[in-house]
């Protein structure tokens, strides 16, 4: 009988020790939270003016004031925004398009460039995509036929470029690929 009241009293000893002991909760971390952004539509809407022609998608507004073409897109308040010049003087063009690339160079973006060169449809384009935080826009690019029209444009958020709006970046980048895809002359698409 004495054995198992020994017993009974180390049990409980041992329960009451564990007990005492690892007193602490157990901690089970939460999962970060997951951003849940809805992607523009991938109907699309056609614009189009006496110049050019383009697609955009049925998420965005086209807004025109003087010469100044906005596609707003209010889920992620962000904008492509661009201006279609007449010019006589492509070089000049480019090299005022350039220095205002290069501004963003001075702080601390990382500039890439692609060019892209379609004769038969009189469209030379060149992207560049601008990276780093705190810089005012993430892509501009120029869209010209080399004698009449140079259309300069960039996209603009309503912030400035930092790890927040990383995705909203990244899809409106895409969006404005597809500007750029869908631009035509207006002279060249019928």
């Amino acid at each position: 009988m004495k054995k198992y009241i020994v017993i009974i009293v180390l049990i409980v000893s041992v329960f009451f020790a564990y007990n005492y002991f690892t007193d602490t909760e157990y901690y089970i971390p939460k999962p970060k939270a997951k951003l849940k952004i809805d992607l523009p539509l991938s109907s699309t809407s056609i614009y189009k003016t006496d110049i050019f022609i383009f697609e955009y998608s049925n998420s965005a507004v086209v807004e025109k004031k003087g010469d100044i073409y906005s596609i707003k897109y209010s889920l992620y308040n962000a904008e492509i925004v661009f201006s279609v010049a007449l010019t006589s003087d492509f070089h000049a063009n480019q090299f005022f398009f350039q220095n205002k690339v290069n501004q963003h160079r001075k702080f601390g973006a990382i500039v890439d460039s692609s060019f892209l060169e379609l004769p038969e449809l009189d469209k030379y384009v060149c992207n560049y995509d601008l990276y780093g935080y705190n810089i005012a826009t993430s892509s501009m690019f120029y869209i010209t036929d080399m004698s009449k029209y140079f259309v300069r444009g960039s996209l603009d958020f309503n912030t400035s470029i930092n790890n927040e709006i990383e995705v909203q970046n990244t899809i409106m980048k895409l969006e404005v690929l597809n500007f750029i895809n869908s631009f035509k002359w207006t002279n060249i698409s019928e």
